[in-house]
């Protein structure tokens, strides 16, 4: 008599700063792959707990006490370790030296890892990303390239599966890895019924329709500061790099060095940029056509407008309208 496949053994961390849903929405998700399994009539697949990196409990970010269910043993071993996301002190995670340890170890002994948003920095400090593909909240993107130079950061991606290590983007993206995960271990009708059961759209791929272009401004650069307002004063109509390097002094090469360094684009990259995220509000805010918001944000094609709208975004216009406007 055959005997019945072992259940999937899955660890979630539970760390102080990390965000309260990620670390139980998992378990949920988990959970709900077990009810839908067994009233179908075959074993739950999944055997999901709690743990920490030390005793007692963890604080989560607005204070919320997770009282995790035990401290594995150094030598346990599960099937896939889950990383929650954490929001405010991301340099607390690189003081979490035994949980990076205790992960390491657990890759070692054949553990996948997984996680979440900011999660993805301690996941970083073990060194098993380094050399290989990673996302995170597109919002961290610049702090953990500039601490993480040796891995490919791919903020434009939602979910990144390299096999043994998996990363995901923003917080509610812990639904979209546990999902994949649930589709991974178990079977992927199982992960379609439970995105059913639970509301949840499955198969995302990018951050990018999601990512607010924040415009730098403390880079310390006065002059390139001044470029900027007048790049922002003019967005509407004829932008020139001659114009910027005249309002900030400076040559127009000059310019365009201490630009880039300063802000990551260049100034005609930023205008885009900035006519981009103005058309999103419009689009989510009023109900003024593609044609009429293209030529408010300084674009006289349309065409243009929305072949740049969708290499920003992922979406055309009229999908981003339908997905995000807040009438």
């Amino acid at each position: 008599m055959a005997s019945e496949p072992s259940s999937t053994r899955i660890a979630v961390l539970a760390l102080d700063g990390c965000v309260a849903s990620s670390v139980m929405g998992p378990l949920d998700v988990f959970a709900m792959a077990n009810l839908l399994s067994q009233e179908q009539g075959h074993p739950a697949p999944f055997s999901a707990e709690l743990v920490s990196p030390r005793p007692g409990p963890a604080r989560s970010f607005h204070g919320l006490m997770l009282a995790a269910a035990r401290v594995p043993d150094a030598s346990e071993r599960f099937d896939v370790v889950l990383v929650p996301a954490a929001v405010g002190n991301v340099e607390s995670l690189f003081a979490e030296h035994a949980a990076a340890t205790w992960l390491r170890g657990q890759h070692e002994r054949g553990a996948k890892l997984a996680a979440v948003c900011a999660g993805v920095f301690l996941l970083a400090e073990t060194g098993l990303l380094e050399g290989r593909e990673a996302t995170t909240h597109w919002g961290l993107a610049q702090r953990f390239a500039a601490r993480y130079p040796r891995v490919s950061l791919k903020p434009e991606l939602l979910l990144v599966d390299l096999g043994d290590v998996l990363t995901a983007g923003g917080v509610t993206a812990y639904l979209d890895l546990s999902l994949h995960l649930v589709s991974k271990q178990a079977s992927p009708e199982l992960a379609a019924l439970c995105a059913k059961m639970l509301l949840v759209e499955p198969g995302r791929r990018f951050q990018a329709p999601y990512a607010v272009h924040a415009a730098p401004r403390d880079h310390g650069d006065s002059a390139v500061l001044r470029a900027q307002e007048w790049l922002e004063a003019h967005l509407h109509g004829p932008v020139t790099l001659t114009g910027a390097a005249s309002a900030a002094s400076l040559g127009e090469r000059t310019l365009l060095r201490r630009f880039r360094k300063a802000t990551g684009d260049t100034p005609l990259d930023y205008v885009q940029r900035l006519r981009i995220e103005a058309a999103r509000r419009l689009l989510e805010t009023t109900p003024r056509t593609v044609e009429d918001i293209s030529l408010a944000v300084g674009y006289a094609d349309t065409t243009a407008f929305r072949r740049r709208f969708k290499a920003r975004t992922g979406l055309t216009p009229d999908a981003y309208r339908r997905r995000f406007a807040l009438r």
